[in-house]
């Protein structure tokens, strides 16, 4: 499907009344002489719609009998000056054939225009017969007419006697002068349409304006022109544009310039076509495009300047918008492209660097390891250069001002976007400013090495795919899949959360009994499964939680359960981190109590058995059973049958290393006495490797603030909380 850039034929931007005024005053004119009127405006502003307009309100106004008859002249199809004349005069007798049908006008009127043709056809040659001379540039051909006459051949000889005979009947004045009675007794209007005259070269602009000049002046006859005033004016003036238009102003007796669209206008249009596009290529922009559609339509509305950039726009989009659908935030292709069309130096830029416009280096480059912190952080620039430029693309930006300010303007809205660590970032919404994302637009195709969004939508949307999917993957694997999982989730329009969440879960509990599940990937197991549960439905994520806490693996729920605790003000390690409950991953305060609950249950029990030390998070594990219950004391007590065996012991000091910034008295808080647990260090096979972390807890005065340390934790309560809570300023 391809948009045609023919004129409109349905009046989208106002043009229709003036237009219909236009026709009006054109059928109004009775004078003997003819009228030449001027339709004026930049390439690509309306004004063959506008004349579209005219030639259809022409036609309605009156009966058949009074109908003007519109003759539409193509300079195009004419390669000189005699040609043309011949044309125009032709197409204006053909015109009334077929207007007056079988009337006797016709006939007279018709004959006339012809004998004129025929004198002009002879005409081309006099300008080489001595004593005789003829106004205008008649034909382009003149200097290989006379060198035929010259050289004496035959087809010039024979031109030139066909001029002799016909020469004591040349009167071209009576000729004419016979046209214009004919024509004043047929009493009927005549509408000749030039349109598109500035696209022809210089010398056929000053060709079509001479010829309506000093040969097809008729009475009753309206010449209509389309044109740009500057290029038909700097043409008629030979490079002159003042003389130009002074020239322009004697030929042209009344102009009318196409009114310049007003910015809401343009937006309207912009607007329409982008809808009518997106309905016929069947795509649905999602919720968080639709939340940034306005802002960009109006960047893109800066941007197009006439109706015809906006027709443009929409064949770009109609390859780009379904080859990146539901890969590329449908929004930010419009902008690029609108960007592209304008500035295509800009889009060759953002290609070639980057760097200068998303912060980091395409996915592989060389340069990837350079990658800049987080989403245009340009911290990597000089002083001097963030001097000169607010951000490092404006150094790429066209030098005039008024152009640069329009490219500034849509750069603003596709790269400087920042990440919000507490909500989102740009990858989440599928945004250009993500490199992964930008190369995909450029590819127009699939990334190696980067799995298509759609291919993940598919996985969240059904469990079952999802499934599959983790089954066919080894461990590192899943991690690679959890990672587009947990990137694509914000942008997946219909996922099946809860049954996505049972899977990965599942798939969790197999990796950990095959002794894979390693604490990062039981980490990112456990931000997908809570990015996952807040696009579920609040009355499934009770359910979500509740399983969560029953089944998954401990060191899978323990970020789960510490984010909707914490977003609940319980987490006295950072009472502020209390959110309003519509902003909540659950807003049950008992759901999320009885999902505590459940869990610490688990960890007793694993406790109990011996297993706890097989968790891959077993230090996380513990500390939240203490904070999030006020469970020190018991939590001593765990630590205390974990350290029992040379394995259980291994695992509980295995997170302290020598030199360590975190090796402070906070990082102690596990151990509630230095003097027993060196003493179990000593004492085991890892005396040896583990003696620093001995002589540190027991050294000078360390023993007794750990035991300090201890008794006052053991002696949190709930009111505790309360008070932190009240210190954070954070209304409960």
């Amino acid at each position: 499907m391809h948009i045609s850039d023919r004129p409109a034929e349905t009046d989208a931007l106002g043009r229709s009344n003036f237009a219909k005024s236009l026709a009006r005053s054109i059928l109004s004119v009775r004078s003997d002489d003819g009228l030449v009127i001027g339709i004026e405006g930049g390439w690509g502003t309306g004004k063959s719609t506008v004349i579209g307009f005219i030639k259809r309100h022409l036609e309605s106004q009156t009966t058949d009998e009074t109908k003007p008859i519109i003759v539409d002249f193509n300079p195009w199809i004419v390669s000189n000056s005699g040609a043309m004349v011949e044309a125009l005069v032709t197409q204006i007798a053909a015109a009334l054939h077929v207007a007056l049908g079988a009337q006797e006008e016709k006939l007279k009127v018709g004959e006339k225009l012809l004998n004129y043709i025929g004198l002009i056809k002879y005409l081309k040659y006099l300008r080489y017969l001595p004593g005789v001379g003829f106004v205008g540039n008649i034909a382009q051909d003149a200097a290989e007419a006379a060198e035929k006459i010259a050289d004496g051949t035959e087809a010039a000889k024979k031109a030139l006697e066909d001029v002799e005979k016909v020469l004591p009947n040349l009167d071209l004045a009576r000729k004419k002068a016979e046209v214009v009675k004919a024509l004043q007794s047929l009493d009927r209007t005549i509408v000749v349409v030039v349109d598109d005259v500035d696209r022809l070269p210089e010398d056929e602009i000053r060709q079509i304006v001479q010829t309506i000049k000093a040969v097809a002046d008729f009475p009753r006859t309206t010449y209509l022109l389309a044109y740009d005033r500057e290029v038909v004016a700097s043409a008629l003036g030979s490079g002159n544009l003042a003389r130009g238009q002074s020239y322009l102003e004697k030929i042209v007796q009344v102009a009318y310039p196409i009114t310049p669209l007003f910015q809401n206008q343009l937006r309207s249009f912009l607007d329409a076509k982008l809808q009518e596009l997106l309905k016929s290529a069947d795509i649905v922009l999602r919720g968080y495009e639709e939340a940034i559609y306005r802002s960009g339509i109006e960047a893109v509305t800066h941007i197009v300047r006439h109706p015809r950039d906006v027709v443009r726009l929409m064949n770009r989009l109609l390859l780009s918008l379904p080859a990146t659908r539901g890969e590329v935030n449908a929004v930010d292709v419009i902008v690029f492209e609108a960007l592209s069309q304008r500035f295509p130096d800009v889009r060759d830029h953002v290609h070639r660097n980057p760097t200068d416009f998303i912060g980091q280096s395409f996915r592989g480059d060389a340069e990837s390891e350079a990658v800049i912190v987080g989403v245009n952080d340009w911290s990597n620039w000089s002083d001097s250069t963030r001097h000169e430029f607010e951000h490092p693309w404006e150094k790429h930006l066209p030098a005039d001002e008024a152009e640069r300010d329009v490219a500034r303007r849509a750069c603003a809205f596709l790269f400087a976007v920042t990440a919000d660590k507490k909500e989102k970032v740009p990858e989440d919404e599928l945004r250009l400013v993500d490199p992964d994302r930008l190369a995909r637009y450029f590819r127009m195709a699939s990334l190696e090495s980067v799995p298509e969004a759609t291919t993940i939508h598919g996985y969240l949307e059904t469990a079952e795919s999802l499934r599959e999917a983790l089954a066919n993957c080894d461990a590192s694997d899943v991690s690679f899949l959890l990672e587009w999982i947990f990137n694509y989730t914000p942008s997946c329009q219909f996922p099946d959360a809860c049954g996505s969440i049972r899977r990965l879960i599942d798939a969790a509990s197999t990796i950990q009994t095959q002794n894979a599940l390693t604490e990062g990937l039981a980490e990112l197991f456990g931000k997908v499964i809570s990015r996952l549960m807040e696009r579920a439905a609040l009355e499934d994520r009770i359910k979500c939680l509740n399983q969560i806490a029953t089944s998954a693996p401990l060191s899978v729920a323990e970020p789960v359960l510490l984010e909707a605790t914490a977003e609940q003000g319980k987490w006295i390690i950072r009472p502020e981190m209390l959110l309003p409950p519509e902003k909540q991953l659950v807003p049950d305060s008992q759901a999320v109590d009885s999902a505590l609950e459940i869990w610490s249950h688990r960890v007793r029990e694993a406790a109990s058995k011996g297993d706890l030390v097989r968790e891959a998070r077993m230090h996380a594990i513990l500390y939240r059973f203490a904070q999030l219950n006020f469970a020190y004391r018991e939590t001593y007590e765990i630590v205390s049958g974990v350290c029992v065996t040379e394995e259980g012991l291994k695992k509980f000091i295995s997170v302290y290393v020598e030199d360590s910034p975190f090796n402070s008295l906070e990082g102690f808080s596990l151990i509630v006495d230095a003097h027993s647990m060196a003493a179990r260090i000593r004492g085991s096979s890892l005396s040896y490797e583990y003696a620093w972390l001995a002589d540190r807890i027991t050294n000078g005065s360390y023993p007794a603030a750990i035991s300090e340390q201890a008794n006052r934790l053991m002696g949190q309560q709930q009111a505790d909380l309360t008070q932190a809570v009240a210190r954070s300023r954070i209304a409960i």
